[in-house]
C-alpha cells in the first residue's frame, strides 16, 4: 500500500463512522417524533428532557463566559458574625454631658471607612434619649486622611461639605463643641494611634459648623 492509501484509510474510516452516526441520529429523531405523536406522556417527557438540557447548556455557557467553575453552584458560607461591640460617645439630652452607648459595627472596616462609620454614629445621637437637636445638620464627608505628628500619634482630619443651617432650627448652646469632643473621644478610643480629630469645612479648619 502506497503512502496516499495509508493516509486515506483512516480518513475513510472516520467518514464512514460519521455517516453511520448521522444515519443513526436521523433514525432516532424519526422514531422519537413517532413516539411523541402517539403517546402524550412520552411527548411531555421528551419536552421536559429537552428543556432541562437547554437550561444546563445555558448554565455551562454562562459559567464559561464569567470564568467560573460549573460545579461552584452554591456561594461560600460567610462568617456568621463579622460585628463587634464598641463604645460610641455622644452628647446627652440638652448637652449636659457626654455619655457612652454601645453599638455594633463590622469588624473588618478599614480605618477610613471605620472613621466615617463612627462619625455617622456620633452624629445620629442616642438611641435612648431625645438628642436630635444636638446635631441640627446633615453632614457630607468629602475626604478623610491622617497625619503623623512626629511620633506623638496621628491626627485624623475630616473635610466636610459646607453646612447650611435652617433659620428656624433650634440650636442647643454648646452642642457643636460637645459634638467635636464626643467625636474625638469615639475615634481615638476605637482606632489606636489617633490622638486628635480636626474638622474642616471645605478645607478650612476651626470654622463654626452650626453654633450661632
Amino acid at each position: 500500500m502506497n503512502l496516499i492509501g495509508k493516509i486515506k484509510m483512516p480518513y475513510n474510516k472516520f467518514k464512514v463512522f460519521i455517516k453511520n452516526r448521522i444515519e443513526f441520529l436521523r433514525k432516532y429523531i424519526k422514531e422519537t417524533k413517532i413516539r411523541m405523536e402517539n403517546d402524550v406522556r412520552e411527548r411531555n417527557r421528551i419536552i421536559l428532557l429537552a428543556l432541562s438540557f437547554l437550561f444546563v447548556f445555558d448554565y455551562i455557557m454562562f459559567s464559561y463566559h464569567i470564568d467560573k467553575n460549573i460545579f461552584d453552584i452554591f456561594p461560600s458560607i460567610p462568617v456568621l458574625d463579622l460585628k463587634k461591640t464598641i463604645n460610641v460617645y455622644i452628647a446627652s439630652e440638652g448637652c449636659k454631658e457626654i455619655i457612652p452607648e454601645k453599638r455594633k459595627i463590622n469588624s473588618d472596616l478599614r480605618d477610613e471607612n471605620l472613621i466615617q462609620r463612627l462619625f455617622n454614629l456620633v452624629a445620629e445621637g442616642s438611641y435612648y434619649e431625645n438628642t436630635s437637636e444636638n446635631v441640627p445638620v446633615k453632614f457630607l464627608i468629602k475626604k478623610i486622611w491622617m497625619v503623623d505628628e512626629d511620633g506623638e500619634g496621628k491626627t485624623c482630619v475630616i473635610d466636610l461639605n459646607p453646612v447650611i443651617l435652617d433659620k428656624n432650627i433650634v440650636v442647643v448652646k454648646g452642642s457643636e463643641q460637645m459634638f467635636r469632643d464626643a467625636l474625638q473621644k469615639t475615634i481615638s478610643e476605637n482606632i489606636p494611634g489617633i490622638k486628635k480629630v480636626i474638622l474642616l469645612e471645605k478645607g478650612v479648619p476651626f470654622k463654626k459648623l452650626w453654633d450661632i
